[in-house]
């Protein structure tokens, strides 16, 4: 266990995996340090105060950047987790959902507002948004990134957010953790799971809420939508579908995939995400009524195999009741109703 600056992470053979696309055009690979203006470096070049500057937006004290680049939620907590780690003198270590950010999972945007470290001792506190976390972490579960940050192995990331996250939103990041893991690893999503649940330490607070949520983790899940749409079914107590489910498509060679099925009640589900008829990586060059189209072909070709349909998007998600009455329209329906 290391238990004070971790001297001597092992580097990750894994970096090139966070060189991707964000929504935005931004790469992770690319260096937001590159962006960053500090206070203190401006106070010594003998320049104007950067909160003095209209065209600088503030990251944390001491740090701004260009108030014009747009940047995702993701991205701009990351700019975040590097301002943090050059204002500190001692070595950091990321942690909990700031790793999680760095492996590239999705999360919602209440568990991005501090930035997590863990560090040795036992008392936990808050202080100029990091939120430090007491205990220690196996050396071999603590990375070094290219971009020279130490990190939370995806596993161990992944046990801390079991442990502490809540549903809906725990399922984001665990359902992208567990798959990167799977390919990582070559293991099926089980083993990976049972794995990770052998992580959790035996005395540790929250293990029992670690377990849970470990267990209800599904690489299989195509978005971070339909993740979320999972954590609300559960907590609707509404039947729980099977994943990525394949049916023939009859007139060509090939298989229509729905995100959730139901095969007890004859019913299929789609979570509706914008990217499905504007994304370019989706639309392949078809204008929207083209995909609106081609979608429309695929639900009656999948009607054939399934008579109920049932859709819903990101605010529908979000909303427990909304995505209860359209679900409950629909037929799907808490457990203990079904009994009565």
């Amino acid at each position: 266990m290391r238990s004070a600056r971790y001297p001597q992470a092992r580097p990750t053979t894994d970096a090139e995996q966070l060189d991707r696309v964000d929504a935005d055009g931004m790469t992770e690979s690319d260096d937001p340090r590159d962006s960053l203006v500090s206070s203190r470096v401006r106070r010594l070049e003998g320049g104007e105060p950067p909160h003095r500057d209209p065209a600088l937006t503030r990251v944390r004290r001491g740090y701004f950047r260009p108030a014009d680049v747009k940047l995702s939620i993701s991205q701009a907590h990351r700019l975040r987790i590097f301002a943090t780690a050059d204002a500190r003198a001692t070595e950091l270590i990321f942690t909990h959902a700031s790793a999680a950010a760095l492996w590239g999972a999705p999360q919602l945007a209440a568990d991005l507002s501090d930035v997590h470290v863990t560090q040795p001792g036992r008392a936990r506190r808050t202080t100029a948004g990091v939120r430090v976390h007491r205990g220690a972490i196996p050396d071999e579960h603590v990375i070094t990134l290219a971009n020279g940050l130490l990190v939370a192995s995806r596993a161990w990331a992944a046990v801390q957010i079991a442990a502490s996250g809540s549903l809906p939103g725990v399922l984001l990041p665990l359902d992208h953790l567990v798959r990167e893991i799977a390919v990582e690893r070559g293991q099926n999503h089980d083993e990976v799971i049972e794995s990770l649940v052998g992580l959790v330490p035996r005395r540790s607070k929250g293990r029992a809420r670690a377990e849970r949520h470990l267990r209800f983790a599904d690489g299989r899940s195509g978005s971070a939508g339909e993740s979320l749409s999972r954590g609300q079914m559960r907590l609707l107590e509404v039947p729980m579908p099977d994943l990525q489910v394949r049916f023939p498509r009859g007139d060509q060679p090939g298989d229509d995939v729905v995100d959730f099925d139901w095969p007890a009640l004859n019913t299929f589900g789609e979570f509706d995400g914008e990217a499905k008829y504007f994304a370019a990586e989706f639309t392949q060059g078809r204008s929207a009524a083209e995909v609106l189209w081609d979608e429309k072909a695929r639900e009656d070709r999948i009607r054939r195999h399934r008579p109920r349909g049932v859709r819903w998007g990101w605010k529908d998600a979000l909303s427990r009741h909304r995505l209860a009455r359209i679900l409950a329209a629909a037929g799907i329906v808490p457990l203990r109703r079904t009994c009565e």
